[in-house]
């Protein structure tokens, strides 16, 4: 894929702005199954939820170097495993020209005078989820739950709940893969992405019945048309939340004010992200199933787990207008992992395999070399792009 040349910075500025693009992985998380006994039954038959943020099983983190091979999807446990990362420099690079790492740590001077006022900041306006009503689907027998796909060409869907239970799930599942959710109770609507793009959707929802039993409350199959894969990255989400008066929304603006290029924004974020976030490792070993980033706490804080870093990342540029994608997969051999791929009109959308494949820019994970003591065998880690498997989008 090639890239217009007008107008380009040098190449140390661009990969220092691209790495994040697919090392927001910016925390070595590797996210560990537990096994549910979470039992979902309609009629005394049991199924269990077994995908995205909805084991109920609290396991503890695993504190061996390596996770279990069997992994529930989205943000659920995390080891501290030997690629965790410390509060070591994000913006490392690897060139491809260069028989060993190099490490960029230094900052991309400001090309500014320092005798130029400073930038107005102006909080965008950008892509804000509603839920019109003009297609819905409820539930036949107690009318507690509607799902809104008025706006599933925009690529999102909305759920709300208000009737007595306690914990409720949803599920959909699109072509070969299984979304799981929690819903809250409080009556309000949760948006959610189509993350299969246009296709048929089957939708569930379940509440609890005791313990961990659920019953079926809601089944109903739709087709969608979805307009493209980048629409669904620029709204927010239950995993990527934020609003007009977010903090992290200001921060974004504060960061990109006088900036117009899309690089020069994301790179603003990324750095100002690596230099001040670092990796909670009390909060990776505690942390239960169904846990829900949040980041104006990340951003308060100053400390999470690589779920919270792809979803400050995601919201952060997301209010920027850059479509940014929260991922969650897998780093070879079996580190359950959250990074962020990021869309730009150069590139499309800029993913592991791409960027070690093309334009010289070979690091996609800068967490993992920045933490590593042997540089050069977590380079070559690194820029094997089968290391990498994207496995859900949010």
């Amino acid at each position: 894929m090639s890239v217009k040349k007008g107008g380009e910075k040098p190449l140390n500025y661009r990969i220092t702005a691209l790495v994040v693009l697919l090392g927001l992985s910016l925390c070595g998380c590797s996210f560990e199954k537990s096994n549910s006994s979470d039992s979902i039954s309609s009629e005394q038959s049991s199924e269990i939820v077994s995908s995205s943020a909805e084991s109920e099983s609290s396991s503890a983190f695993s504190s061996s170097s390596l996770p279990s091979s069997s992994v529930y999807s989205s943000g659920i446990s995390e080891s501290s495993s030997e690629y965790s990362v410390s509060s070591s420099v994000f913006s490392s690079a690897y060139s491809s020209g260069s028989s060993s790492a190099v490490a960029s740590s230094s900052r991309v001077p400001s090309s500014s005078s320092s005798s130029a006022p400073p930038p107005n900041v102006v909080i965008p306006d950008f892509e804000t989820p509603t839920s019109p009503g003009t297609a819905i689907i409820t539930d036949k027998t107690k009318n507690a739950v509607v799902i809104d796909y008025s706006n599933a060409v925009k690529g999102y869907i909305s759920v709300k709940y208000t009737g007595n239970s306690k914990r409720v799930k949803f599920r959909y599942v699109c072509k070969d893969k299984t979304y799981n959710f929690d819903v809250p109770v409080n009556g309000m609507a949760v948006y959610f992405p189509l993350s299969c793009g246009s296709g048929q959707y089957s939708f569930y929802v379940f509440e609890n019945i005791s313990g961990n039993t659920y019953s079926t409350l809601l089944t109903e199959s739709v087709s969608v048309q979805v307009k493209d894969n980048i629409t669904p990255y620029t709204y927010p989400n239950q995993f990527v939340s934020y609003k007009k008066s977010s903090e992290c929304v200001k921060k974004a603006a504060e960061l990109c004010a006088g900036k117009t290029g899309t690089i020069d924004k994301i790179s603003a974020v990324f750095l100002y992200i690596s230099d001040n976030i670092t990796y909670d490792h009390y909060l990776a070993s505690t942390v239960k199933s169904g846990y829900i980033p949040d980041p104006d706490k990340t951003l308060k804080s100053k400390k999470g787990i690589c779920f919270d870093y792809a979803s400050l990342m995601s919201a952060m540029l997301r209010s920027q207008g850059i479509p940014t994608r929260l991922v969650i997969g897998y780093a070879s051999p079996d580190i359950y992992h959250a990074w962020n791929e990021v869309y730009t009109e150069q590139t499309g959308w800029i993913t592991p395999e791409l960027l070690m494949s093309s334009r010289g820019y070979n690091l996609a994970d800068a967490t993992f070399y920045a933490s590593a003591s042997d540089k050069k065998t977590i380079a070559d880690y690194i820029m094997n792009g089968s290391n990498y498997n994207a496995v859900y989008y949010y």
